[in-house]
């Protein structure tokens, strides 16, 4: 029998380099909204905490209204999907890793707050959309990560049975890690994507990788 027989797997910075066409996509449309984007290395600190977009404006433009956060949040939707295409790729190993989670009867679940769509149309480019059990991203009104309901109302829901131990959550954020702990789950925090390592290892994770093809062996 297999150590956790549910894998839910962070899409950003955990199976996909996403990171430059995030950061490209956050400056213009900042840029866009009239607001002055701040440098690189700040935009990625923020990305390093795995926040939603409104939650990463808020956090740029703290007074904003809710009318220029979705201004910002359309502008950047309106600009992702060519950056992706242009930019993003998987880390080496991954397609093979969740090829090996077949092999083990493991169900891979994508776990993202990323917004839906976009999330769909990477796994679709990279030929991951028929080998996943399920894909979990950002939609209005439903709870994203952190939040614990997103097990309760999102995740059990598919997988009638399951007990809590049979899930793992693997990403590479504070926001996975405290996902995981808030919904009781054992997580595996990744240590190549985007989190920083401080933070995420100062959370205290079940497990830790540096390769994402590590994975396999932990599950095994």
């Amino acid at each position: 029998m297999t150590r956790f027989p549910i894998v839910l797997l962070d899409y950003d910075g955990t199976l996909a380099e996403t990171r430059p066409a995030i950061l490209r996509s956050l400056a213009v449309a900042l840029k866009e909204c009239d607001v002055p984007p701040p440098p690189l290395e700040e935009l990625a600190q923020e990305l390093a905490r795995g926040a939603t977009l409104g939650e990463l404006f808020r956090t740029l433009m703290p007074g904003s209204t809710a009318e220029q956060e979705q201004h910002f949040i359309a502008a950047y939707r309106n600009h992702y999907p060519a950056a992706d295409q242009e930019e993003t790729f998987l880390f080496d190993g991954a397609a093979e890793m969740i090829e090996g989670l077949h092999r083990l009867g493991i169900k891979p679940v994508i776990l993202s707050n990323k917004h839906r769509p976009f999330v769909d149309a990477s796994l679709e480019r990279f030929g991951l959309t028929g080998r996943v059990a399920a894909v979990l991203g950002s939609e209005p009104s439903q709870p994203a990560k952190p939040d614990a309901r997103v097990m309760t109302d999102r995740v059990l829901p598919l997988f009638p049975g399951a007990a809590i131990e049979d899930f793992l959550m693997v990403g590479d954020t504070v926001t996975d890690i405290r996902f995981a702990q808030a919904a009781g789950i054992a997580v595996c925090w990744v240590s190549y994507g985007h989190g920083l390592e401080q933070a995420c290892r100062g959370l205290k994770p079940n497990f830790e990788i540096s390769d994402v093809r590590d994975l396999l062996k932990l599950v095994g």
